[in-house]
């Protein structure tokens, strides 16, 4: 499967909204954020979600001549990772061997924050078995 197209993104935002392990933690804290993925060694990402209330509301890729709005979370890894991930979903402590050891990046958001917040940390952790 190619990553990043279109057709990914809108499927993609539609199993987010369509799964509760996702949607109801974000949406019982009121999480609304910009999320951005893509590839290392980009100045941009690939794609974009706005997650409102725990549901994405609009997504799409990313228009190289539009103003980006601000980006809450960016998360970056090699197309290979991202595939490895969709057959094998990180788990905790997968999660963070992949970022110290450089396989997930963070251009944006905070990592540590993230994972020591359960309403975060569980729906963060759920967004790569819908992959």
């Amino acid at each position: 499967m190619e990553f990043f197209t279109q057709t990914w993104v809108e499927g993609f935002a539609q199993k987010w909204n369509a799964d509760a392990e996702m949607v109801r933690p974000l949406a019982e804290t009121g999480f609304s954020a910009v999320l951005a993925f893509g590839y290392p060694g980009q100045d941009t990402p690939s794609v974009l979600l706005d997650v409102v209330n725990g549901k994405v509301e609009r997504a799409g890729l990313v228009n190289k001549v539009a103003q980006l709005p601000a980006i809450d979370w960016d998360l970056r890894a090699l197309p290979e990772q991202w595939l490895m991930w969709q057959s094998k979903p990180l788990t905790l402590s997968g999660l963070g061997v992949a970022v110290q050891n450089g396989q997930l990046l963070f251009k944006a958001g905070d990592y540590r924050k993230m994972i020591r917040t359960p309403s975060l940390a569980s729906p963060f952790l759920r967004f790569f078995n819908l992959l």
